[in-house]
């Protein structure tokens, strides 16, 4: 559901109701006192059907009150002592998408020719043939041509990589039933699903162009994703002020509760609405998101968000989350979009900030589709390339060299800007690298006897590209 639809839904209930929703915020969320007499005087005012509290059990703090009233109750409401601000329940971000023609499915699904050889792999590398060409981007190496016609022969990766780590996607559901999520090792159960205030209590894709579907299989889909062991986790909600509190709060009391810490990453693959520059003050909403993300980043946790599709009306970042991550003290890792020859995407932002950007491929992705259609689809947006990110700092994390715990959010941004490298022969952006090298046409082996036959599961007589679906959003 775009911004402007779900602004038209809101508008229409206010008119229809007279009721608006609200998002009180405490002045100290770790007041216990002060929170419990806010609460009594809200349901005292409203009704207990009209107040709904975050209040965390784990970190024992109450985040803020979703509450339904009056305009003219707001006043009233703001007059309750250590209440800090009250806000309306409007939509404050937009999903990282961008629309473009496509090319066609057949002439992004070219392919190395039936008798291309099967690499010999040493174990625990897995070649997958059948990968699209965004993935392949993921492992080709450095000072190596991208081949004149076709598509690059495989995406190598370690199949042991990514075991026990956990992704949280941010947004609006995936479609469970694609086979991208059917075919993962863990595909995400019911109680790996959190609902926040505007969404339906449903394992589903709410967004029939299914913007959630495609990040979720970029991180981690089985054929299209790059780290295929990892366990998604998802926080379906709405980008309105309050689902977006909520999806960042409940995320990181699931971390805690769950001793994920060190073993997660969350991706906010959006940006908000209103732009900001340098210096600019942050409205209530935001403050209480950068402070949920710096607590995430307290408990070891990754987090990854999008640069931002609007590079015509600005190549410099200009809206938050994104900007925060030029603060070298705040490690968060802001995700640009590349084409798949490796040249920085026309709609994505963050050039002006080269150097301080992870670069991965967002233009022409194959992702799963949502659930207006079966099997996979083509889209290009910024979103991508963080969903690309986040499995790429998840397959870091279970990495041969360990991350130091309490350094895991600096440490993996630091190491996949340093592993980074520019796709030959251009000399920038470093685009992400998992180490491996998907060029070659065999790698030395140890044993005969463990080929990578063995190793594929079948996966080189799957046809990836019969199910595509050329779309003009996403």
């Amino acid at each position: 559901m775009t911004a402007s639809l779900l602004l038209l839904v809101i508008g229409i209930l206010h008119f229809a109701h007279g009721w608006v929703e609200f998002v009180v915020y405490p002045a100290d969320k770790k007041d216990v006192s002060a929170c419990s007499q806010i609460n009594e005087a809200l349901v005292k005012m409203l009704g207990d059907s009209n107040v709904q509290i975050y209040k965390s059990q784990v970190r024992q703090i109450t985040e803020f009150w979703f509450i339904q009233a009056l305009e003219v109750q707001k006043a009233t409401i703001l007059q309750i002592p250590e209440v800090d601000a009250v806000m309306e329940n409007v939509v404050v971000a937009e999903n990282s998408i961008e629309s473009f023609a496509n090319a066609s499915g057949s002439t992004i699904a070219s392919s190395t020719g039936p008798n291309q050889a099967i690499p010999e792999l040493k174990l625990p590398l897995r070649s997958q043939r059948d990968a699209p060409q965004d993935l392949d981007l993921v492992s080709w190496p450095p000072r190596k041509r991208l081949p004149t016609s076709g598509k690059m022969p495989w995406y190598i990766y370690d199949v042991a990589r990514g075991t026990d780590t956990y992704i949280y996607i941010i947004g609006n559901g995936i479609n469970k039933d694609n086979a991208e999520f059917k075919s993962m090792p863990w595909p995400p159960e019911s109680h790996e699903w959190h609902y926040a205030y505007g969404v339906s209590d449903s394992t589903t894709d709410d967004d029939l162009a299914g913007h959630g579907s495609c990040v979720a299989s970029k991180a981690a889909g089985w054929k299209t994703g790059v780290s295929k062991n990892s366990q998604l986790v998802v926080m379906k909600s709405l980008p309105t002020l309050a689902d977006v509190n909520f999806a960042f709060a409940a995320a990181l009391d699931d971390i805690i509760e769950k001793d994920r810490q060190g073993r997660a990453v969350v991706v906010f693959p959006a940006t908000s609405i209103q732009t900001f520059g340098p210096g600019s003050v942050l409205p209530r909403n935001w403050r209480a998101v950068k402070e949920l993300i710096r607590e995430l980043f307290g408990q070891d946790v990754v987090v990854v968000t999008a640069s931002g599709n609007s590079a015509a009306r600005s190549s410099a970042m200009n809206t938050v989350p994104a900007i925060w991550g030029l603060d070298p003290d705040f490690p968060l890792i802001v995700a640009g979009a590349v084409t798949t020859s490796g040249t920085i995407a026309r709609f994505s932002q963050g050039a002006a900030s080269r150097s301080e950007i992870v670069w991965a491929p967002g233009e022409s992705i194959v992702c799963a589709n949502g659930p207006s259609s079966p099997g996979l689809a083509v889209r290009s947006g910024t979103s991508f390339a963080a969903a690309m990110v986040a499995g790429l700092a998840a397959y870091q994390l279970t990495g041969p060299d360990p991350v130091r715990p309490g350094s895991v959010p600096s440490n993996i941004r630091s190491r996949l800007l340093a592993n980074g490298r520019p796709i030959h022969p251009l000399a920038i952006p470093k685009v992400i690298w998992n180490g491996q090298y998907g060029a070659l046409n065999a790698h030395p082996s140890n044993s005969t006897s463990q080929s990578v036959l063995q190793l594929m599961q079948g996966m080189q007589n799957a046809t990836l590209f019969s199910g595509i679906t050329n779309v003009t959003e996403g």
